[in-house]
């Protein structure tokens, strides 16, 4: 396919950053113990004039941080998530996940908005199971995948749709990761640990994964979790 999959995915980051372009928050009203008056001004300016070390500190502050907590971080979203998806932003995506949420990402924005957002959660998702080794890991893009309204099993499914190569591997690692949490009944995700993935990801390993874990050279770590998982 011509562009392949990272062709996509730069493809919907530019399309998120025009459709949000137009966005504009007031950062007047903020926390004085961690910001200054010069910052406050840069929030509040162009989204691309702002320094990257200021979006990534505002990315990591919740709510109380600012009175218009929810604009602000729609703003920064481009500017968020064009380094996170290649593992250049330095806060946890879990994190990110959640602020997402909180100021209202998959409620309130408006209906291009989403639709945008979730262009590039579907291409980066892609992109992710089509390359080995990836970082971030195709674990830690299911665990801010689930924060999405999609189902999850839809996450998966795209997952069984790759053809045999770098999918096979991420599905190693991912069992190997979360080996402990399946075996021991409770695999939960998300920033604040309360999405459960445990039936979800326990079935899918045990009903699809198989024939992926079988391409891959054997490990005796594996070979000993699957039979215990069963």
């Amino acid at each position: 396919m011509l562009g392949g999959p990272e062709a996509a995915l730069d493809a919907a980051l530019l399309r998120l950053a025009d459709v949000l372009a137009d966005v504009e928050a007031d950062a007047s009203d903020y926390c004085g113990s961690c910001y200054a008056e010069q910052d406050a001004v840069a929030l509040s300016g162009p989204v691309g004039a702002i320094p990257s070390d200021l979006v990534s500190r505002a990315a990591f502050e919740g709510p109380d941080h600012w009175d218009d907590f929810a604009n602000l971080y729609r703003k920064l979203t481009p500017r968020i998530m064009a380094p996170l998806v290649r593992d250049e932003f330095h806060v946890d995506e879990e994190l990110i996940a959640e602020r997402l949420v909180t100021a209202g990402c998959w409620s309130t924005w408006a209906e291009d908005e989403r639709t945008a957002m979730l262009a590039v959660c579907n291409r980066w998702w892609e992109a992710t199971l089509s390359s080995y080794p990836r970082r971030p890991e195709a674990r830690v893009v299911l665990s801010f995948l689930a924060t999405t309204p999609v189902p999850f099993g839809q996450w998966l499914d795209v997952w069984n749709a790759q053809p045999p190569g770098p999918a096979d591997l991420h599905a190693v690692d991912l069992c190997l990761w979360w080996a402990g949490e399946l075996l021991g009944g409770e695999l939960t995700v998300g920033w604040s640990n309360t999405i459960d993935l445990t039936t979800d990801i326990k079935r899918w390993i045990l009903e699809y994964a198989q024939p992926r874990l079988a391409r891959v050279p054997e490990d005796p770590r594996l070979t000993e979790y699957l039979e215990l998982l069963a």
